[in-house]
């Protein structure tokens, strides 16, 4: 029975030395592996945080308005007098974020005119307060002169450091394509989506990053008449 007994007292104190021998190691390995899962949690959420700014990084750029060139058309005194297609704006990106073509509007208010009907038509002419609303600067929905004339922006879809932006009083398509170039007069939006501004008038032009609807320049100018 001694014997035994020593034997039974050597079995149990082999037993809880050796739990005490693996309960460090489980509780290192424990520890470990609760690092592990944190540091993968930690890097993941700083990876969506930082893709997230990139994302919603603000668009900002340095837009001056080079010239403003127009007339009212076929209203007004002979001599201040312009085509829809003499109504002129240049625009020039000197620095700063390139722009998408389908992530930019441009807003131009002003005292102008526009038609209802057939522009340089039998249109009916309606002057007064006239915005004029660019919803993106891609080709789609415009005249295909605004194509020809503002290749270098086109050619990336993105308006760059000293590339210029060319605007255009008959920019809107003709026939039964649907304009991107929306035109109100007094806040009356039947129009022909084409305009003219008056000579000696102030225009105000805003680029507006669509998504955010932040302005990204803002730019006045007074017109002058169209001199060829």
């Amino acid at each position: 029975m001694k014997a035994w007994g020593k034997v039974w007292y050597k079995y149990l104190f082999s037993s809880e030395s050796a739990s005490e021998a693996i309960s460090p190691i489980v509780g290192s390995l424990l520890m470990l592996l609760i690092l592990v899962i944190l540091a993968s949690t930690v890097a993941v959420t700083f990876y969506n945080i930082a893709g997230e700014g990139a994302s919603s990084q603000p668009l900002m750029a340095k837009i001056s308005l080079e010239s403003c060139e127009g007339g009212l058309f076929n209203n007004g005194p002979e001599d201040e007098r312009a085509s829809l297609k003499n109504n002129t704006i240049v625009l020039m990106h000197e620095g700063g974020s390139s722009l998408p073509l389908d992530g930019v509007s441009i807003k131009i208010s002003g005292y102008g005119n526009s038609y209802q009907g057939i522009a340089d038509g039998n249109g009916t002419k309606i002057v007064g307060n006239t915005e004029v609303f660019y919803q993106n600067l891609n080709p789609t929905g415009k005249n295909p002169k605004y194509q020809s004339q503002n290749k270098e922006v086109l050619k990336d879809n993105f308006w760059s450091a000293g590339e210029k932006l060319i605007l255009n009083g008959k920019d809107s398509p003709e026939g039964p394509i649907i304009s991107s170039v929306k035109v109100s007069v007094d806040r009356e939006s039947d129009t022909s989506d084409n305009y003219g501004f008056k000579v000696g008038s102030e225009i105000i032009l805003k680029v507006i990053d669509t998504k955010s609807s932040n302005v990204i320049a803002e730019q006045r100018a007074i017109v002058k008449h169209y001199e060829g």
